[in-house]
């Protein structure tokens, strides 16, 4: 190949490579991904304020659990009274005995049923905000579902598409010259940001900087064609 047919393949190697690099930065900065992000962080912040919400009613939940499990011994208790009242041999004395029992229990579970309400009732306005909370993260729940699943079929249509272009890429490469090849890659290592473009006028098409005849000149007859006030190559 001639000299100037490699120069301007830089140009179709540079813009496969901007399209890549816009491929990958749309897998982590593409709208989806954003969303995702944003919804990540309002359940993060939810998620914090439920455990601080926790921490302040640790003692209502504590009680409340003691109380429960009462609840729930005296509701058995109560259950194994009942079925003993349905035997008919029972004496006036045994049948007297378990109705005591019975009223006691059930006294046992109004009485905690009553110390209960009274317990959510001091603890309304946390619980209330609790609840908020809570269904504030079920509702954020299937919007991070849908985004993440979303964002998975997006990126496996990305991967098949940078995959397709590093392809191209190098195949192109391998038609290039390896002091090419060191060129390209060593003005992307230095940050150019353009590294090979038209001229445009008497202007450098990489940087945009007004060149003398003289520096034309000396552009056209370098090896590279390299601007000397921003080294990108000027076809």
């Amino acid at each position: 190949m001639n000299e100037p047919f490699l120069l301007s393949n830089l140009i179709d190697l540079q813009n496969l490579d901007n399209e890549i690099f816009k491929l990958i930065t749309e897998k982590s900065q593409g709208d989806s991904v954003n969303i995702l992000k944003n919804l990540e962080k309002k359940y993060n912040e939810s998620t914090s304020l439920l455990n601080k919400k926790k921490e302040d009613l640790i003692s209502y939940f504590e009680e409340k659990k003691s109380i429960d499990k009462q609840i729930l011994e005296n509701e058995n208790k109560l259950k194994n009274i009942l079925e003993k009242l349905q035997n008919p041999k029972l004496d006036a004395g045994e049948l007297q005995n378990f109705n005591l029992q019975k009223s006691n229990v059930e006294k046992n579970v109004n009485d905690l049923s009553q110390s209960l309400e009274k317990l959510n009732e001091l603890n309304s306005e946390d619980l209330i905000d609790y609840s908020k909370i809570e269904e504030s993260l079920e509702g954020l729940k299937p919007e991070l579902i849908e985004y993440s699943k979303k964002i998975q079929s997006e990126w496996k249509d990305l991967d098949v598409k940078i995959n397709d272009l590093e392809i191209s890429k190098s195949k192109l490469l391998n038609s290039f010259p390896e002091d090419i090849v060191k060129l390209y890659d060593q003005l992307k290592h230095n940050g150019v940001e353009i590294i090979a473009a038209y001229k445009n006028e008497d202007q450098c098409g990489c940087c945009g900087v007004s060149l003398t005849s003289s520096e034309l000149d000396k552009i056209l007859d370098s090896k590279y064609n390299q601007c000397p006030y921003c080294q990108g190559v000027v076809i």
